[in-house]
């Protein structure tokens, strides 16, 4: 009896090993993100990261459906130490902020010197995706690639400027968002020399860098316009985009510091392009409305937009010429190849009016302000007059109808608002809009 049951488990192990064996997959790493990237920089492996989200469901089946899988298991296994990182922890927060993590799932593959070699997204259950993907990695890895620096290695050579500059260069794609980019920024200015800073190429480089109205890049350059005017194309518009990109993330994340720096700044911008004075004026309303401040927008726009209704066609239409010829002097001069441009022509056409319709849209972003915001009749009646222009100057613009009619109802103008919601309905038809914005036109049309 005692002999059977012996032989019955050596059986039931015999027949059971494999099939637990074929279950194990991908083993994930048990300590600590310091531990494993100790483990990685002895080993010479690149950590393999599911940046994951807690309570995801997409994350569970990747750890139920693929990472269980031995195939995969026997590729990352050997190549790669695993870790399974929660998004929302500490470290999850920190590593999501250094390699600008916005999806889920994320992959993250990072040698031991905490540089991200590779990035990719999205959830897949075909195994083969997987495992093409190690191959790609594993190859960049071997040709030393890395796609971002981490901040252990560039605080270890943070005097190399060559460094430095292939630093900037990984992070211009990220922009400004990413906070280590200015301080990347100023310590590479920090290092050059005066006359370094004098070549046009050098300028070209920093003003093209992820920077901001309160780097020390950006305080240098507006203190001396005069001097690169003169010595870097397009100067005036590439300060003013520094100026503008500032506005765009102090709005996004909140920084009122930075918001209030950047508007100091706007003011003091020499030459500015033909629609910096527009973009400036849309975000400082972006900007109030979104601090729940509309009675500043009301109070200052008037001012700004009456001047802007008093244009001339004739200054308007010069403007138009001017705008054209710059977007168009890449290609005349043989900068830019127009081969490249798909369906350069209609391109080509829609430069014409570049600036009208740029006019047009502040005038219509405005007035849909007012429309949202006031019952004053004064005031809806003004916007009335901005909506109009902005019509008129880009009257082919279906979507600026329905605004229009909508201040002309508020305003008291039931016929205007009538006549205005046919023209956008019979314009939306012959534009081939979807069929659900057209019943939404016809709806508020009935409501009138």
């Amino acid at each position: 009896m005692t002999k059977v049951k012996i032989v019955s488990c050596c059986l039931f192990v015999l027949f059971t090993l494999p099939a637990f064996a074929q279950k194990e997959g991908i083993r994930f790493f048990k300590g600590s993100w310091d531990k494993a990237l100790a483990e990685a920089k002895q080993s010479r492996k690149l950590i393999f990261v599911h940046a994951r989200l807690y309570f995801s469901t997409i994350s569970e089946r990747l750890e139920n459906e693929v990472f269980p899988l031995k195939e995969l298991g026997d590729k990352y296994n050997q190549h790669f130490i695993n870790y399974r990182m929660d998004m929302e922890g500490r470290t999850g927060r920190s590593i999501g902020e250094e390699f600008q993590v916005r999806g889920n799932p994320t992959y993250l593959f990072i040698n031991g010197d905490g540089d991200l070699v590779y990035k990719a997204y999205g959830f897949t259950s075909n195994i083969k995706r997987f495992l093409i993907l190690a191959d790609t990695v594993l190859r960049r890895h071997e040709e030393g690639k890395v796609e971002i620096f981490g901040r252990a290695t560039y605080e270890k050579r943070k005097q190399d400027k060559v460094f430095l500059v292939e630093y900037l260069k990984q992070l211009r794609p990220l922009g400004i968002q990413q906070d280590s980019a200015g301080k990347v920024l100023d310590q590479y200015f920090s290092l050059l020399k005066p006359m370094e800073l004098k070549d046009s190429a050098t300028a070209y480089f920093l003003l093209n860098s992820p920077a901001t109205v309160q780097s020390s890049v950006f305080e240098y350059f507006i203190s001396h316009q005069p001097f690169y005017n003169n010595i870097v194309e397009e100067f005036p518009k590439l300060l003013g985009n520094v100026i503008l990109n500032s506005l765009a993330k102090a709005i996004d994340v909140n920084d009122d510091p930075l918001f209030w720096d950047a508007l100091v700044a706007s003011k003091k911008l020499e030459n500015p392009s033909l629609r910096y004075p527009f973009s400036v004026f849309m975000f400082t309303n972006q900007y109030y409305v979104k601090k729940k401040q509309v009675k500043r927008v009301i109070e200052r726009a008037p001012v700004f937009l009456d001047r802007v209704c008093q244009m001339k066609d004739e200054e308007i239409l010069s403007k138009d010429r001017q705008q054209f010829e710059e977007l168009m002097y890449p290609y005349i001069s043989g900068e830019k190849d127009s081969v490249m441009v798909w369906n350069f022509g209609r391109e080509k056409e829609s430069w014409r009016t570049v600036y009208s319709k740029y006019v047009a849209h502040a005038l219509m972003v405005t007035a849909d302000i007012y429309l949202q915001n006031t019952r004053n009749r004064t005031d809806l009646r003004k916007a009335c007059i901005w909506a109009e222009k902005a019509v008129e100057l880009d009257n082919s613009n279906y979507k600026f109808y329905p605004v229009l009619s909508r201040l002309y109802a508020k305003a008291g103008m039931k016929r205007e608002a009538i006549t205005t919601m046919q023209s956008a309905i019979t314009m939306a038809q012959e534009q081939r809009a979807s069929p659900l914005v057209i019943a939404i036109y016809k709806r508020a049309l009935q409501e009138l």
